[in-house]
């Protein structure tokens, strides 16, 4: 008896280590608890870091993107990228595209909601640190250092090269819940530029506008003369587009009044400041006013997207528009004769004489890219997916296409678009800008080996975009005061409490400016309501949170 008591007892603790190892094993990954290292090995099908494929047996996995209007097809099979990364990886990845026109406000439903967003979440524009410190603490997010550790090769590489990279996405409480693209894109931080027409220019025997009134007798010249010769005044001296590059009415010109940045903040002697509550702000204000109430600047440039900004533009040949906003020819111009009939306009002096240009000096590490939903599956196999994704391969894939085809090494010695030795040479036409199932538009590409302007300079005579941004970067950089507000990561709840200030203060001072422009509301009368009004939605909490934390970690 005592030995089948014994025999009994031993049956039942392997049975209950069997099921407790079933269980472990059942490649729910979606769970809080933190996967065993010793489980990510060969022996559970998953390759050691670095080693591809991934998976032994393909797997399935559900990312989801904003669709990119440029890509006709993700799909394997049709999309060149898909093909080659899921071959490569033995990953199989099924879609779950958003629209991008409300890409950002349906994936704040679905988080809110606990909606289900697959096992990665990718290429959001307008995720912040303020949703990211909400989401991440309320478990929504999953943190990704332990992943990082088992899987991340490539991203420890990245850590190491350039250490303010982790620094930069560790939140408060010491996790990761979102890794970000890094790079530098030299024109990209110098891109609240504005155009003018040289045929125009030409015709008025005026010189390219230095001052902001010599812009208004610009566009007041453009409005009273025929100079298309049509026979019509159809001329539109300057439109603009609140959905594109740097292209509203208010981005450039208000730098010839005060500083700003890309959230019309700025910091000055290590304070913080809303540019909209100043008095140069309203200046400005009164100056684009004056344009808008003489007919100088198109009515639908408070509605248009960028596609409508481009049609305005490339009426009569192109020549209509007698100046644009934008962060290159390329989002205002379909053509390249009409891109390269517009000339760069350096940063305009104010009526005081004030001067400046946008920089962004914390441009270097960009927007978060890649999340895990906490209630996604198969972590260490999307971790090590996204791994593949900060090799420069799949970026240069992502951005040009595939090498020998779309793009090519030049010959040693030849010159770039920046000066220095060409990296990289276009094969055919880039397709950046086309339809195409090549590449996914950039979505995804996290570590550039080279910036844009690395490109081999065109010949002369040929539109040349990258040669042309670089030039008027560094034309801007000249006069570029260092004053951007950096990347705050708050706690969670000062995150929640700023990114509700944020939220209603921008919807405010974008509705307000807009209005101010058209005449809607009165800048002499309605000012002082308008300061009211921030203040009264919380400006001066909102200024102190950002400040309180500028003090402690990125006074001087």
């Amino acid at each position: 008896m005592k030995k089948l008591g014994v025999s009994l007892l031993m049956l039942v603790l392997a049975a209950s280590m069997l099921l407790s190892a079933c269980s472990q094993n059942s490649g729910d990954e979606g769970s809080n608890q933190k996967a065993d290292p010793a489980d990510t090995g060969s022996e559970s099908g998953i390759s050691e870091p670095g080693v591809l494929p991934i998976t032994k047996e393909k797997t399935t996995i559900t990312i989801t993107i904003p669709r990119d209007p440029t890509v006709t097809s993700y799909e394997y099979g049709e999309n060149e990228l898909t093909t080659w990364l899921e071959d490569q990886t033995n990953v199989h990845i099924k879609w779950n595209l958003y629209p991008s026109a409300d890409s950002i406000e349906k994936l704040n439903l679905e988080l809110s909601s606990g909606g289900d967003l697959g096992d990665l979440i990718m290429g959001f524009p307008g995720i912040d640190n303020a949703m990211l410190a909400t989401y991440g603490s309320q478990g929504v997010f999953r943190d990704l250092r332990d992943l990082i550790d088992r899987n991340g090769a490539n991203i420890k590489k990245l850590f190491e090269e350039i250490p303010e990279m982790e620094t930069a996405t560790t939140a408060p409480d010491g996790n990761i819940y979102a890794l970000n693209a890094v790079g530098e894109c030299y024109n990209c931080d110098r891109a609240m530029r504005f155009w003018v027409n040289k045929k125009f220019l030409e015709a008025l025997n005026m010189s390219v506008p230095a001052t902001t009134d010599e812009l208004y007798q610009y566009l007041k010249a453009v409005k009273e003369t025929d100079l298309n010769g049509n026979g019509k005044k159809d001329e539109i001296p300057m439109v603009g587009s609140t959905q594109s590059w740097f292209a509203t009415v208010d981005d450039f010109i208000m730098n010839a009044f005060t500083y700003q940045d890309s959230n019309n903040l700025y910091v000055k002697d290590d304070k913080i400041s809303a540019a909209y509550t100043t008095p140069e702000w309203r200046e400005g204000l009164r100056f684009l006013n004056k344009l808008y109430a003489e007919g100088l600047i198109d009515p639908s440039s408070f509605t248009n997207d960028e596609n409508q900004m481009r049609q305005l533009v490339e009426l009569n040949d192109g020549n209509t528009v007698g100046a644009v906003p934008g962060g290159g020819q390329h989002v205002f111009a379909a053509n390249d004769a009409t891109k390269m009939n517009y000339e760069i306009v350096l940063p305009l002096k104010g009526p005081d004489g004030f001067q400046n240009a946008y920089f962004n000096q914390y441009g270097k590490i960009s927007n978060p890219v890649f999340m895990l939903p906490a209630n996604g599956k198969n972590a260490d196999i999307v971790m090590k997916l996204v791994d593949v994704m900060y090799s420069h391969e799949f970026f240069l894939r992502n951005r040009y296409g595939v090498q020998g085809k779309h793009w090519d090494k030049p010959a040693a010695g030849t010159a770039a678009a920046n000066g220095g030795e060409a990296q990289y040479k276009i094969l055919g036409k880039d397709l950046w800008q086309e339809p195409q199932q090549v590449h996914w538009h950039g979505i995804g590409g996290a570590w550039p080996p080279f910036g844009s302007d690395a490109r081999e300079a065109l010949p002369e005579g040929q539109f040349d975009l990258e040669s042309e941004l670089y030039r008027a970067a560094a034309e801007y950089d000249k006069v570029a005061a260092r004053i951007t507000t950096p990347k705050f990561f708050f706690d969670n709840e000062t995150a929640k409490r700023w990114n509700e200030l944020k939220t209603e203060i921008n919807k405010i001072v974008s509705e307000s400016t807009a209005d101010f422009i058209v005449g809607n509301r009165d800048i002499e009368k309605d000012w002082d309501q308008f300061q009211k009004e921030l203040k009264s939605i919380g400006v001066e909490e909102f200024i102190t949170i950002m400040q309180k934390e500028y003090d402690e970690k990125w006074k001087s």
